[in-house]
């Protein structure tokens, strides 16, 4: 079984420390569930995703639900040969003590996630294609200040940009959400560094909020082989260039 980043993994927690009940799943873990039977988490204070593959999804799935590290070890094992349960056993020490150094897991007491306040969509109408020096000048700002959020903890990151949609009076429509990413992709054509879908949706959104206008900035995957990517929609619907990968090939996991 594997649980996968781009970044190495350090040595296992000794089972011997590990929480044999209790095991929670903290709210600042995001997962998806792909057809083929593996799982990605988010960690949402990070921004790193992890991939693991059906073996060690039906685990993650047994400790959700019980909380309990033996029982879910029990439950996975006893789909599997006697001599293969063993493994299972064995593999599942691993896996829990990387999701605990990982922060994945904890046996701290599980708190709900405080319900999305829903907002109304209050304005219709579309930005001028010929852009004023103006919106330029606006989408260059956003795209100034996505770069420095990114820069720091993701979590932070995450905490400022719901901060600044929040005070927003009104809903992008779809139009206007468009002619953000246009904008911004445009001004990004002059930035040295690198800006891909993480930046370009984060500054369309930084934009917009700085006109009076919210969005959802989406964090999501794609399967075979696990891909991720990073949009916004407006309207309920996501927003993509014709030169972008479409949104709808991703699940959402994330969402501000």
């Amino acid at each position: 079984m594997e649980l996968t980043s781009p970044t190495p993994l350090t040595p296992p927690t000794p089972r011997s420390e590990l929480p044999m009940a209790g095991f929670h799943i903290p709210e600042h873990v995001h997962e998806s569930s792909a057809p083929h039977g593996g799982t990605v988490l988010l960690d949402a204070r990070t921004g790193q995703w992890y991939a693991m593959n059906a073996t060690a999804c039906a685990l993650w799935s047994e400790w959700r639900l019980s909380g309990d590290f033996d029982a879910g070890v029990r439950t996975v094992a006893a789909r599997f040969p006697p001599a293969l349960g063993e493994r299972v056993r064995a593999d599942a020490g691993q896996l829990a003590g990387v999701l605990l150094q990982r922060g994945l897991v904890s046996a701290a007491p599980h708190q709900d996630r405080p319900a999305r306040a829903t907002r109304a969509a209050r304005r219709d109408g579309r930005g001028s294609s010929a852009a004023p020096r103006h919106e330029r000048a606006a989408a260059t700002a956003g795209l100034l200040i996505a770069l420095c959020l990114l820069r720091l903890p993701f979590a932070v990151t995450v905490r400022a940009v719901s901060a600044l949609t929040s005070r927003c009076p009104r809903r992008a429509t779809h139009a206007q959400a468009a002619d953000a990413v246009t904008l911004v992709r445009q001004v990004a054509r002059l930035h040295p560094g690198r800006v891909a879908c993480l930046e370009l949706s984060l500054a369309a959104t930084v934009r917009l909020a700085l006109a009076g206008l919210s969005v959802e900035w989406c964090l999501g995957s794609a399967d075979d082989p696990f891909r991720f990517h990073a949009w916004i929609e407006a309207a309920g619907r996501p927003v993509a260039l014709p030169s972008d990968g479409a949104p709808t090939d991703f699940r959402k996991v994330f969402t501000v």
